[in-house]
């Protein structure tokens, strides 16, 4: 999975043999799985930015995790770095394990789970609005 042709050009872009196709890692990644990673953690972002906005005019956050994240300290740093940075990790996981199969449902699951954040982010700044 991680080797020197991950970081300095990778030599694999596709599976030799299709019935190998399922499970077998690659070096190179091609440019659609690099757009869906990169929409998924421009999602990420866009939800830590609603997620601070609606904070800031009296809303709960719901996760008591995330809750304890923000206690410390009183400052958003922690959260956001915190929130990018496991999203991107797992993010970069996925990408490397695109060749099985829970990797690309993850994958999936979670740009569809962050379209459906976002449409609430968009409902509740709309409730916002009328309520400002």
């Amino acid at each position: 999975m991680w080797s020197r042709y991950v970081f300095f050009g990778g030599r694999r872009r596709h599976v030799r043999r299709a019935d190998e196709r399922d499970g077998a890692f690659v070096d190179v990644h091609g440019p659609g799985i690099l757009l869906v990673v990169l929409g998924v953690i421009a999602l990420n972002l866009l939800d830590a930015w609603f997620t601070l906005l609606f904070l800031s005019h009296g809303g709960k956050e719901m996760n008591p995790a995330v809750q304890a994240v923000l206690d410390l300290g009183g400052h958003p740093w922690p959260f956001l770095l915190l929130k990018t940075v496991g999203i991107g990790c797992a993010a970069a996981f996925l990408m490397m394990t695109k060749n099985f199969r829970p990797a690309r449902w993850g994958l999936w699951f979670v740009g569809i789970g962050y379209l459906v954040l976002l449409g609430w982010h968009l409902y509740l700044l709309q409730m916002l609005d009328q309520f400002a």
